[in-house]
């Protein structure tokens, strides 16, 4: 009997999008072609990981690809306007700039999903595990947040 190949998906590579910048340790999405985009990108529809490397039009990805690091938990800036508290933890929290989240808040537009806000540090910043579901944008009319526990990714629960 043989056995399915696999990965363990902690690293995966992906293509970058044409004209488009992405440094080391920012957030990254993909767009509706399945490339790769900053989180931040107007474009951006699903939340992958956080980039290993630069790549730019100036300083090329090897094969045009960029190496994202997912099923982790990465300390990001908490939102000042609409920060995470110790009571939101299990709840999906929000992009809200660069490597920035937030409260995500019923009847906000559409925003991008990036995973389950897992502790506040002493400092304010937050840990969030970006899982290996992708998260898409939740809000008005696209999708609502998983429940606490619902590690699908999203859709209507």
């Amino acid at each position: 009997m043989l056995n399915t190949p696999y990965r363990q998906g902690i690293s995966i590579p992906l293509m970058i999008a044409a004209a488009t910048i992405i440094t080391e340790g920012e957030l990254v999405a993909v767009d509706s072609a399945g490339e790769a985009v900053p989180a931040t990108d107007a474009d951006a529809k699903y939340l992958m990981g956080r980039s290993e490397t630069t790549a730019s039009p100036q300083t090329p990805a090897i094969n045009n690809t960029i190496v994202v690091t997912r099923n982790r938990q990465f300390l990001l800036a908490n939102d000042a306007t609409n920060p995470v508290t110790q009571a939101d933890i299990g709840s999906i929290v929000v992009l809200t700039g660069k490597n920035m989240v937030g409260k995500f808040t019923d009847g906000d537009p559409a925003i991008l999903g990036v995973g389950a806000l897992m502790g506040v540090d002493y400092n304010g910043q937050v840990w969030v595990e970006v899982g290996s579901a992708p998260i898409g944008k939740i809000g008005t009319s696209i999708d609502a947040p998983p429940r606490t526990g619902d590690d699908t990714g999203g859709g209507t629960t």
